[in-house]
């Protein structure tokens, strides 16, 4: 079967015909509904990081047909997936990486159930050993961020406060459960959380990503506490590691190889999804069709304010 993808490379997000083979055992073949824009796939438009192949790995989409041993769904099935490259009309996926989307689900919110990144954010609150009583700092309010905070186990904290230079991310972050928000237009954010919390944060998660930010988090967190890096620093930076000895800091870095099961941490993020634990709808701000891929990928680069989260569709 031949199927329009889309191929990025720096500067350039081009559609090209490919062949796409019937699914195999164990195989899924989807029709791309949409597809999330992740910070991956930016960094490769930036050239930041190799690109030049077909990728996307947030789709959803539905079941055009299952490959021998197929079990949990069927044609026809609109479902949510792990992995891709999902940037295309059809693609293929490993069976236990499907999950279904409920039958009420309206076709125009098809792309809220985008569950790659909430995935990531289920690896993210995990590995992040939270206790009860926690006083939390999270750096970053954009869209993994704001996951990071509907998923956290807030009802167990005594402070959560969340960090970002948007207003509108912080209303969000608020909205989400946020007990305080700093803006560091507005305050020293090291002061303020002094402040708030008579010291320093058991639990800091850096979630933006941005240069800087680790020295940030390092300043806020108390001795003996928990700096968590979740955010993607695609650049490698000097991080202060005399100041996280000294301070008997214990570094985590949760990226999705840090999970035991990331798969498991997929179905828990569809299980979330399920409840209306999460509500994605206020996040994904920005869709594209496939033909304008070239300037969703521009616009993603520059992330304006009104930018949170955009998907391409087909």
């Amino acid at each position: 079967m031949k199927a329009y993808s889309l191929f990025l490379d720096k500067g350039r997000a081009e559609v090209a015909e490919i062949e796409v083979a019937k699914p195999g055992k164990d195989e899924v073949l989807i029709e791309t509904k949409a597809c999330g824009i992740c910070m991956g796939d930016v960094y490769v438009f930036q050239g930041k990081l190799k690109g030049g192949n077909v990728m996307g790995h947030e789709g959803v989409g539905v079941v055009a047909e299952i490959g021998e041993n197929v079990k949990n769904v069927k044609s026809g099935d609109r479902v949510t997936t792990l992995g891709g490259p999902a940037f295309a009309e059809y693609y293929k996926t490993r069976g236990h990486n499907v999950a279904k989307i409920p039958d009420d689900v309206d076709e125009n919110d098809l792309i809220y159930w985008i569950s790659e990144p909430l995935a990531c954010a289920v690896t993210g609150i995990k590995g992040s050993d939270i206790r009860v009583g926690d006083n939390v700092c999270i750096i970053g309010c954009g869209y993994m961020g704001l996951l990071l905070i509907q998923v956290m186990p807030k009802n167990i904290l005594s402070n959560l406060i969340a960090v970002d230079l948007r207003s509108e991310c912080l209303e969000l972050a608020k909205k989400f459960g946020a007990d305080h928000v700093l803006n560091p237009l507005e305050h020293n954010i090291v002061d303020a959380v002094n402040d708030i919390l008579g010291g320093k944060a058991d639990v800091v998660i850096e979630a933006s990503g941005a240069s800087g930010t680790i020295n940030l988090a390092t300043e806020i967190t108390r001795e003996g506490g928990k700096l968590v890096i979740f955010g993607r620093h695609v650049l490698d930076e000097k991080v202060p590691t005399e100041k996280w000895h000294t301070k008997g800091l214990t570094i985590l870095n949760t990226s999705p190889a840090f999970s035991a099961d990331f798969n498991k941490d997929f179905h828990d993020a569809v299980k979330l999804l399920r409840k209306g634990v999460v509500n994605q709808k206020p996040l994904i701000t920005h869709r594209f069709h496939y033909r304008n891929a070239q300037e969703a990928f521009e616009l993603a680069s520059k992330k304006p304010s009104n930018y949170i989260k955009g998907v391409i569709t087909f």
